[in-house]
């Protein structure tokens, strides 16, 4: 049923894709005739779009529905893992800080002439560290450093930066407030 319902739209929409392609209007009556056509295709646009949401809808829901449900499990799953992370890495930096100052007080005694570069080498190697990558019966858990950004000071960034809000900027110009730099307009459509 749903098939035939398309094929026959679909008839509909080239029948009169063809008359609007063919269409001139010159006289009076043409544009008679080019009114009841957009008048028409208007009708099949409405009905294009009943039978399309007639499918949507209820997947809009059933997705709508499934977030929903699994909204506080992500949630939570999310606040786990983040707070492992967050001791995986306060470890990872405890350990790196205290390897750190081994090494300069390993560095210092090999200056200072009480400790022999082999032995201060063998004492290097035998600090403790945490891998860059560890797998577990699990899988493998991976520290990484990543590049990031953040804003110190706005007022220094380039204007080349910033982006214009156009949704906030129309509804202002709209309202009749006056933005330099924009204006309100009528354009006439069909």
């Amino acid at each position: 049923m749903e098939e035939k319902e398309i094929v026959v739209l679909k008839g509909q929409v080239s029948k009169f894709e063809n008359q609007a392609n063919e269409i001139q209007i010159t006289t009076p009556e043409e544009n008679e005739s080019a009114l009841n056509l957009k008048a028409k295709l208007k009708d099949l646009g409405n009905q294009i779009k009943t039978r399309k949401e007639a499918i949507t809808k209820p997947l809009n829901q059933a997705l709508k529905s499934a977030r929903e449900l699994f909204a506080p499990l992500e949630e939570k799953f999310e606040n786990a893992e983040n707070m492992v992370g967050r001791k995986l890495l306060d470890y990872k930096r405890k350990i790196d800080e205290e390897a750190r100052k081994k090494e300069e007080a390993i560095a210092k005694r090999v200056e200072q002439g009480t400790l022999k570069i082999e032995t201060a080498e063998r004492k290097i190697d035998q600090i403790q560290r945490v891998d860059k990558t560890i797998k577990t019966d699990h899988g493998q858990v991976q520290f990484r450093k990543i590049k990031k950004m953040r804003i110190v000071d706005q007022n220094l960034i380039p204007e080349k930066y910033w982006v214009i809000d156009e949704v906030l900027l129309r509804k202002e110009v709209l309202a009749g407030v006056v933005v330099p730099g924009a204006e309100m307009y009528e354009e006439e459509i069909v």
